[in-house]
C-alpha cells in the first residue's frame, strides 16, 4: 500500500490455481455507483423477476459454491436496466479508475462467504486504507439468485447469510475480478 496511489480494493479471494481472484471495493456505493461513506440500501431487482440465464441457487451448498461474480452480474444487467436491477447496475457504474470502468460486479455468494471467513484480516486491511471497515455490519447483495422472488445476501462482518426478497433494501459493495 502506497499513500500516493488510489486504493482499488482489498484482495478477498484468490482462485484455486493461484492465478487471478477478486478484490472488494473498500467502501459502499450508492445507486449512481459513487462512493458512499454510510451505504445506501437498494433493491436487487423487482419482486417476482427471474433471470432465466442466471442459475437459481435454491440451497446453501449451491450458493456457497458460486464464485462467478462477474458472469452473474453480466446476466443481471443484460436482463434489464438500472431501474429493474439497481444493485447490479450500481456496481457497473462504479469506476474508481478509468481502466476499471464497467468491470465491477456484485459478489457471488461464495465470495461473500470467503469475506466473512476472513473478516478479521480484511477489516484490518480496510482500516489501513481508510475503508469503511466499521460500517460493514449491514446486509449486502450477492449476484447469486435464489428464485424468482429472492436473491442471496450476506452480513460481511458476521456469519449470517441467507436469501431475501429482491426488493429489500440491502447495501452494495462491488468486487473486481483480476
Amino acid at each position: 500500500y502506497t499513500t500516493s496511489k488510489t486504493v482499488l480494493g482489498i484482495v478477498v479471494y484468490v482462485n484455486d490455481n493461484g492465478v487471478g481472484g477478486q478484490v472488494m471495493a473498500p467502501w459502499w456505493i450508492d445507486a449512481s455507483g459513487n462512493r458512499s461513506s454510510s451505504g445506501v440500501g437498494m433493491a436487487w431487482g423487482g419482486y417476482g423477476t427471474d433471470i432465466s440465464s442466471l442459475p437459481n441457487m435454491t440451497n446453501s451448498t449451491q450458493a456457497e459454491a458460486d464464485f462467478d461474480s462477474c458472469s452473474n452480474t453480466d446476466k443481471i444487467v443484460a436482463a434489464g436496466d438500472a431501474s429493474t436491477y439497481p444493485a447490479a447496475w450500481a456496481t457497473r457504474k462504479y469506476a474508481p479508475t478509468e481502466a476499471t470502468k464497467g468491470k465491477w460486479c456484485l459478489p457471488a455468494t461464495g465470495i461473500s462467504r470467503n469475506i466473512q471467513k476472513n473478516w478479521s484480516a480484511i477489516s484490518t486491511a480496510l482500516s489501513k486504507v481508510d475503508g469503511a471497515s466499521n460500517s460493514f455490519n449491514h446486509w449486502v447483495w450477492n449476484s447469486s439468485e435464489y428464485d424468482y422472488v429472492n436473491a442471496w445476501g450476506a452480513n460481511l462482518s458476521g456469519s449470517l447469510w441467507n436469501y431475501s426478497t429482491k426488493d429489500s433494501g440491502y447495501h452494495v459493495i462491488p468486487v473486481l475480478e483480476f
